[in-house]
């Protein structure tokens, strides 16, 4: 596939994302209210959250490795894919101004959103490069960038991963015994 065509790619999935989100605002638990734009510059916490300015926004649609959370490459060596997963969105925003539009808030008061970088949607990066799986329940927008990273087996499948929803499921029933 051309480097063009994965790119238009990601930019249809960005602008479907939009509109997922756009619908969603009135299912979400800040129904009725206005978008918020933050900007400035980010830093890259989690692989599918950020902070800017001070401000912590969680990437909607995608779910990356979590702290403590292993995976194995192509040739079955070892790897904290949390902190592999933060590097990469790290280097998406470093030294780039980040704009996230967000459109909820959860009970524990986590704001949700897209955020982008010179117009490229962050969730969709990630799951397209392999470092974030797409959260199907939640939002489709980001079905074709996966499938693309599975088919080319780039970032976490390239080895052997658990996705990070089961992972946590079962740290908690490991935890409970």
């Amino acid at each position: 596939m051309r480097v063009a065509t994965v790119i238009a790619a990601l930019f249809l999935a960005g602008s479907a994302v939009a509109q997922t989100n756009q619908s969603a605002k009135s299912r979400g638990p800040i129904a009725n209210t206005p978008d918020q734009t933050i900007r400035g510059s980010a830093m890259a916490v989690e692989g599918d959250l950020l902070t800017i300015n001070g401000t912590a926004v969680r990437l909607m649609g995608i779910d990356a490795p979590d702290p403590g959370q292993k995976c194995k490459n192509r040739y079955g060596h070892e790897l904290d894919c949390f902190k592999v997963a933060t590097a990469v969105l790290a280097n998406m925003v470093r030294g780039e101004e980040v704009t996230c539009t967000v459109t909820e808030q959860d009970r524990t008061g986590e704001k949700k959103g897209e955020c982008r970088v010179r117009g490229v949607d962050l969730g969709a990066a990630m799951v397209a490069r392999g470092w974030a799986f797409q959260y199907a329940s939640l939002s489709p927008a980001y079905q074709k960038g996966e499938a693309y990273a599975q088919s080319k087996r780039l970032g976490l499948w390239a080895g052997q991963v658990e996705k990070p929803w089961q992972w946590r499921s079962r740290q908690i029933r490991q935890n409970a015994k």
